[in-house]
């Protein structure tokens, strides 16, 4: 694995809501225009992940634009 794989996300992006549904995101574009308003340390119930299983933060705003898409610190 390069360097970059390890400090970014890698798609598909996979959201597991309390319900036990998960929706998988293959882009930036789905997780904007799919998901809608999200927050993933706003939503305790939730699991998102990457391609890898590595766990993610993630945050689509009001209007429906990603504003953060970065991995958990493990730290």
């Amino acid at each position: 694995m390069n360097d970059a794989t390890q400090i970014k996300p890698l798609f598909p992006i996979s959201v597991k809501f309390e319900d036990g549904s998960i929706d998988t995101f293959e882009s930036v574009e789905s997780l904007e225009t799919d998901l809608e308003v999200f927050d993933s340390e706003k939503a305790p119930g939730c699991e998102v992940t990457d391609a890898l299983g590595r766990p993610v933060r993630l945050r689509v705003n009001d209007h429906l634009i990603l504003e953060e898409l970065a991995l958990v610190d493990p730290s």
